[in-house]
């Protein structure tokens, strides 16, 4: 008598303890120090954790627990601004399909987060999608914060990728954006 057996690979093989992970990952995003490097132009806080929140195979629950979990800190950190920094703007990025690429970036130099939001040559593209559309409204997540979605087009020599971009918290108005 002879088994077959089936052969996981990374792409396919079923994703254990989203909840776990989750928790671990929430944890570490609770744990954040943030205005660390106020001397700086800006400072970026990654996700936490590895790659499974944006694995095929981890639920959309779970993704959109994440992303609550990443604008509520987005929103606390905000709301912990220091009064003496001369200029501050706090902005969650959600990237999607690409969680693990999502980021909290603190600007604090006013030239650097206008120059920021000009992604428009060879290499980046970042088309601003209708107002209508939002990531927030689609995942059932209720955030104060105001939102812009883009859709991002880098290319490279090797490749082309494209992922949509939602931002959240103190976004330039579109009619600032370049």
């Amino acid at each position: 008598m002879t088994r077959k057996f089936k052969i996981y690979t990374s792409r396919n093989k079923k994703q254990r303890g989203q909840k776990r992970k989750l928790k671990s990952l929430c944890y570490h995003i609770d744990n954040f120090i943030a205005f660390q490097n106020t001397e700086d132009n800006f400072e970026h806080l990654h996700v936490p954790s590895s790659t499974f929140i944006e694995h095929s195979k981890t639920s959309s629950n779970i993704k959109t627990l994440f992303c609550k979990k990443w604008l509520e800190t987005t929103l606390k950190i905000i709301s912990l601004k220091p009064k003496e920094l001369l200029f501050c703007k706090i902005v969650a990025v959600i990237s999607v399909p690409n969680y693990w690429d999502s980021q909290i970036i603190i600007f604090y130099d006013k030239s650097y987060y206008d120059v920021f939001w000009d992604r428009n040559d060879d290499y980046q593209q970042w088309i601003p999608l209708d107002k209508k559309q939002s990531f927030a409204i689609e995942r059932n997540i209720k955030t104060l914060l105001p939102e812009q979605g883009y859709k991002e087009t880098i290319n490279n020599d090797d490749f082309t990728r494209k992922n949509l971009l939602w931002f959240y918290g103190d976004i330039p108005t579109s009619s600032t954006i370049k």
